[in-house]
């Protein structure tokens, strides 16, 4: 194949000098230069196959032969397999018996092929979103397929689809920011988009923040603060702000009435299900009883559906519960009083679930941002709080993991830094946003465990990760929270603000988890 490329080159080369009619000697170069434009341009739409560099060609069948890269492009719903209208008097379409040839699985075979010869990478594309009015589109049912088998082989540590780590959805402007935020999957080699993305993310229509200085300062009375207060305005300081200091409620709207019957149940109805059936079980009502409180509360969508979904949570809130038991006894145990000085501040609350061991805390579901936050500032004040015999350790129980913390040092400095970020975020927005500023410091974990040194940029592309959300969560970014949105507007607020105050908070925490490990 190459032989003959070379041959005809060769023979254009004689034609063209005939047709010149040009007798004086030339250079080497010039026929180099010839040659080499001939070789890299003739031929180019004869769907050449193994001429080296890219290869552009039609999908033919019995071309398995490995490449390192091949990239199908145009694999949309009604291109591929290719759509067969037959003629009218064509007999074998009429009356198709097994054995006659199919183009469409002809088609499914040569995918196969093309499958088994990518050697490092298989790319696919396909038109996902429509025109006309930027409605999804699916992919070629081969495509579809491919997808499903990788959902049934696989999955994730995070309970995601598999094949939701494969697909990467492009933004529909070429200039879109998104080209330029570091994301290995999405560049852009245009030089000329850069200066239009910075204009498109600072536009007319881009909403400043609500504050953009700082309040007077609060009333004396603030610093007389609870555990609980604490904890809720770590969980979200911007909406503690609004609320607290300018009386502003954001409105969400109102939920929807439903106009069909129940029979799943959404993250949150699961959630309030399985936290109640733990009470009941730690009660000691026996599984009858709790079936029967379920159902008659109205927590339980009707029928033998109702009967699966009892069934999976009960199994869930006993495996819990007998891990939980093995820490926290069902009898009452006498609380806690926390009452403490420190500095300025007046930090006042009450420690339940006080074992021999210390307190312990707990959540059936996977641990959070909020969990970590719950269990570190319950930790600090029992640190600070506790009198002479007291046991100084914390331990969180999730779904998914347990975590102690032995006793600390120096708690009080700890404690008195996060009541001094309180008293900032008391005159100021203050720019910490619990679930990405969690990903900002795990990510410097994760790549110190492997040894590896910490790279800054891939923390806050973890953190902008999760402030942005992926293109199948949107709806689980954390930036969709409503008084992040009114505070911040269109800014944005991942900043080196950021970094620090995410530092401050969880540092210190996976510090204490590190020394215990």
């Amino acid at each position: 194949n190459e032989l003959q490329l070379i041959r005809k080159a060769l023979d254009a080369l004689g034609e063209q000098t005939e047709l010149a009619g040009f007798t004086e000697p030339v250079s080497l170069s010039v026929v180099k230069s010839t040659l080499r434009e001939l070789l890299t341009t003739s031929e180019s739409g004869a769907g050449r196959f193994l001429s080296g560099g890219v290869t552009c060609c039609a999908m033919t069948p019995m071309r398995s032969i490995p490449f390192a890269v091949i990239c199908l492009i145009g694999m949309n719903d009604d291109a591929y397999p290719r759509p067969h209208q037959p003629v009218g008097f064509d007999l074998l379409a009429k009356r198709f018996q097994r054995g006659d040839r199919s183009r469409r699985q002809d088609d499914r075979y040569l995918f196969l092929e093309t499958l088994l010869s990518a050697r490092r990478v298989l790319y696919l594309s396909y038109v996902g979103q429509s025109i006309r009015d930027n409605s999804v589109l699916p992919p070629s049912v081969l495509v579809s397929e491919l997808l499903d088998v990788v959902d049934r082989g696989f999955q994730t540590t995070n309970g995601e689809r598999a094949s939701t780590q494969l697909v990467t959805r492009h933004p529909l402007q070429a200039f879109s920011r998104r080209y330029f935020t570091g994301d290995p999957r999405l560049f852009s080699y245009a030089r000329e988009w850069i200066e239009a993305s910075r204009q498109a993310g600072r536009g007319e229509l881009d909403k400043p923040p609500l504050l953009t200085g700082e309040l007077s300062e609060p009333e004396p009375a603030l610093r007389w603060v609870t555990l609980e207060t604490l904890t809720r305005f770590f969980r979200n300081p911007a909406r503690w702000l609004l609320r607290e200091r300018l009386g502003v409620q954001v409105d969400e709207g109102e939920e929807a009435l439903e106009t069909r019957e129940p029979f799943v149940l959404d993250g949150l109805e699961n959630y309030q299900l399985l936290d109640r059936m733990l009470d009941l079980h730690r009660e000691g009502r026996s599984v009858a009883d709790i079936e029967t409180i379920m159902r008659a509360s109205g927590a339980l969508p009707h029928g033998q559906v109702g009967e699966c979904l009892f069934a999976g949570a009960s199994e869930r809130v006993a495996r819990f519960a007998g891990r939980l038991g093995r820490v926290l006894p069902r009898r009452d145990t006498k609380p806690l009083e926390v009452d403490l000085m420190l500095g300025d501040f007046r930090l006042t609350g009450r420690l339940t679930g006080m074992t021999a061991s210390g307190w312990v805390g707990y959540r059936l579901a996977k641990i959070k941002a909020a969990d970590y936050l719950n269990l570190w500032l319950h930790h600090l004040a029992l640190n600070v709080a506790a009198p002479e015999g007291v046991a100084r350790q914390s331990h969180w129980v999730a779904e998914d993991q347990d975590v102690v913390l032995d006793a600390l040092e120096h708690p009080q400095a700890l404690l008195k830094t996060l009541l001094d970020l309180y008293w900032q975020g008391s005159c100021r927005l203050l720019p910490f946003f619990p679930k990405s500023a969690l990903a900002y410091v795990e990510s410097f974990r994760k790549a110190q465990e492997k040894g590896k040194e910490a790279d800054p940029d891939k923390a806050l592309w973890a953190a902008r990760q999760v402030w942005e959300g992926s293109e199948q969560r949107a709806s689980l970014a954390e930036r969709r929270d409503a008084y992040y949105q009114l505070a911040f507007g269109d800014v944005d607020p991942l900043d080196s603000a950021f970094t620090a105050l995410a530092t401050a908070v969880f540092e210190p925490l996976f510090e204490t988890m590190d020394a215990n490990s």
